[in-house]
């Protein structure tokens, strides 16, 4: 599931995640989020249009003008 998350660091803004579950998915990604620095540039969100299947990894925008 790591590679998730370096998908979507490589990513110019982020990954869709299809899952049978992306709220069980979004759980199991946070703590290896936790366990590296550059993962915590990364916001896990459940899709708005299909939350029960699609996880949404993308990078979060900093104010400074860095994604």
């Amino acid at each position: 599931m790591r590679e998730f998350l370096y998908d979507a660091l490589a990513s110019s803004h982020g990954i869709v995640v299809r899952s049978t579950s992306a709220d069980r998915l979004r759980a199991k990604l946070y703590p290896l989020r936790k366990e590296d620095a550059e993962f915590l540039t990364l916001s896990l969100v459940l899709s708005p249009d299909n939350p029960e299947h699609d996880l949404w990894i993308v990078k979060k925008v900093q104010t400074n003008g860095k994604a």
